[in-house]
């Protein structure tokens, strides 16, 4: 079926009187049909009982309409549909789920959905070669969608300027990524409606944080990279009240305190401040930010210490960093009085370098932990997997690959009842699956590593284990662990490279799954494809 528009609804230039533009209004009828679901759904939020029963009624005889069966046969007859009749106010709505794109090919279709375009608040990306090509596009969507809330540009020219976007006066979201921009752009920051600021490759636009007081508005600030954006974090205080996301990854000329940013106590969830060497202060100036959830700060000069800390304090904060967790130790080390963060969920570490060990038992500090990533961490990371029984009940995800300093049993995790993902490679956990029960390991599944067999012995019982428990892969091999008696690694330090892999290949001290028809079996092998453990 296609949809026809009323003659009442037709301009007298109506690109739709030519027979070519039927697959176009298809393919915009069967848009409005799933956007008109959906926004029947949305119009809760009017008050008036009257008029929310008037629209619905609308919008229900339109999808109606809309949703008929074509007849049979090639020639389908056009069901007359006056789009007119729901009002602007609906059309609006539909209009906001569609791309901007579409909503350009919408304005084609009649005079009424041309003059509801300018009115619909689209998610807009606009990209360019040049720079006369970017700003010739970005003027015309300036008074084609006007009222665009979301605004993404991308250039891969030089630009002097982008200034239109000032004529987007209803702008909420501005991301400005790898934009030519060079020198300093004060219009940006007069933009009262708007609430998120991105910017990210922007090496040579230069401003200073005082100018976000000519956004009263916003509510994230996220800049990474920002090499000459300057100024102090007290000039943050102007939106006290509104800032939720502070985010200045790599900004190193960003200079201030964490007692500078006091004033957003009530209202900061988020605070990223990697690299900005020049920010100082102390983590307990943050101990009582109710609503602070992340906090990130390795490679700023913030000192990690929470010697001030009291319970209670820290409650929302649910991901861990370096800093922090080198606060914790600290706090540890000085005093018996102990302290938790009940609310972290996550804790990631290891991604950069650390200078201090980590006892795996220090996970007491998170009671409610489903995930602990701890890879990489070589011989810093330290203790038995039955340091972390107090994480039984709740645990989901452990790694902890290349951390040869981690010992025990697999069979220590068996009764974690949540234990979802498990990577254990190059540590030296015994892998005793022969004392694994049916019922042990109920929720663990593929992908996961949970290490290497310790001798030739043990194999057979390690590769029934993968099998049973849906852990094999056909295009991955094993070994025996580095450091069995068994494994076999001759000195090939003095041949070239090409010559050792190939000598390699050739000992067959590796293990892999094989498959003939329905039989499934493993085998010795000498070695090859992409994956060793």
């Amino acid at each position: 079926m296609a949809l026809q528009i009323s003659s009442a609804d037709r301009s007298s230039t109506d690109p739709t009187d030519t027979d070519h533009n039927a697959p176009r209004l298809r393919t915009v009828r069967n848009e409005a049909i799933a956007a008109l679901s959906r926004v029947s759904a949305t119009m809760a939020n009017i008050d008036d009982a009257d008029r929310l029963a008037t629209l619905r009624d609308d919008l229900n005889s339109l999808l109606s309409g809309l949703s008929e069966s074509p007849s049979s046969g090639e020639n389908e007859e056009l069901t007359p549909v006056s789009m007119g009749s729901l009002g602007q106010e609906i059309l609006v709505r539909v209009l906001d789920y569609l791309t901007w794109t579409n909503i350009l090919a919408g304005r084609a279709v009649c005079a009424t959905w041309r003059d509801t375009a300018r009115h619909a608040m689209p998610y807009v990306f606009i990209d360019g070669d040049t720079g006369i090509e970017f700003i010739s596009r970005l003027t015309s969507l300036r008074s084609l969608l006007p009222k665009t809330r979301e605004l993404s540009l991308s250039c891969a020219g030089e630009i002097s300027s982008i200034r239109p976007v000032v004529g987007f006066k209803h702008l909420r979201e501005l991301n400005l990524t790898g934009v030519g921009l060079s020198g300093s752009h004060p219009y940006l920051f007069q933009m009262p409606t708007l609430e998120v600021l991105k910017t990210a490759v922007n090496e040579h636009f230069e401003w200073d944080l005082e100018a976000l007081s000519g956004l009263p508005r916003l509510k994230e600030l996220r800049c990474y990279g920002n090499q000459r954006l300057t100024g102090s974090l007290r000039s943050l205080s102007s939106l006290r009240g509104n800032l939720t996301h502070v985010d200045l990854e790599g900004c190193v000329q960003v200079t201030g305190t964490l007692a500078d940013i006091g004033d957003l106590r009530q209202t900061l969830t988020w605070l990223n401040l990697p690299w900005c060497e020049s920010v100082t202060g102390s983590l307990n100036d943050l101990r009582d930010f109710p609503s602070l959830e992340a906090v990130r700060l390795d490679g700023s000069g913030v000192e990690a210490d929470i010697s001030e800390a009291e319970p209670g304090d820290f409650c929302a904060i649910n991901r861990v960093d370096k800093v922090m967790m080198e606060a914790l130790l600290r706090r540890l080390d000085s005093t018996s009085n102990h302290f938790v963060l009940s609310s972290v969920t996550c804790l990631n570490l290891l991604i950069h370098e650390v200078a201090f060990d980590l006892d795996l038992g220090l996970v007491s500090f998170f009671p409610n932990l489903q995930e602990l990533h701890c890879d990489s961490g070589e011989e810093l990371v330290k203790g038995s997997l039955r340091s972390l029984r107090d994480l039984q009940p709740n645990l989901v995800v452990l790694s902890l690959t290349f951390c040869s300093g981690v010992t025990g049993a697999l069979s220590d995790l068996g009764d974690f009842p949540k234990l979802k993902v498990l990577y254990l490679s190059k540590t030296k956990v015994n892998l005793d699956v022969q004392n694994i029960g049916p019922n042990d390991f109920p929720s663990l599944s593929s992908p996961s590593e949970i290490g290497t067999p310790w001798l030739v012995s043990e194999v057979p019982a390690f590769m029934k284990f993968l099998y049973q428990r849906k852990l094999h892969d056909f295009f991955f091999k094993w070994s025996l662990h580095e450091d069995s008696p068994d494994f076999y690694n001759p000195d090939l330090g003095h041949l070239p490279y090409g010559d050792r892999r190939e000598k390699m290949k050739r000992c067959p001290f590796k293990l892999e799954f094989v498959q003939v028809g329905p039989l499934v079996g493993w085998r010795w092998t000498a070695g090859g494809g992409s994956y060793y453990f």
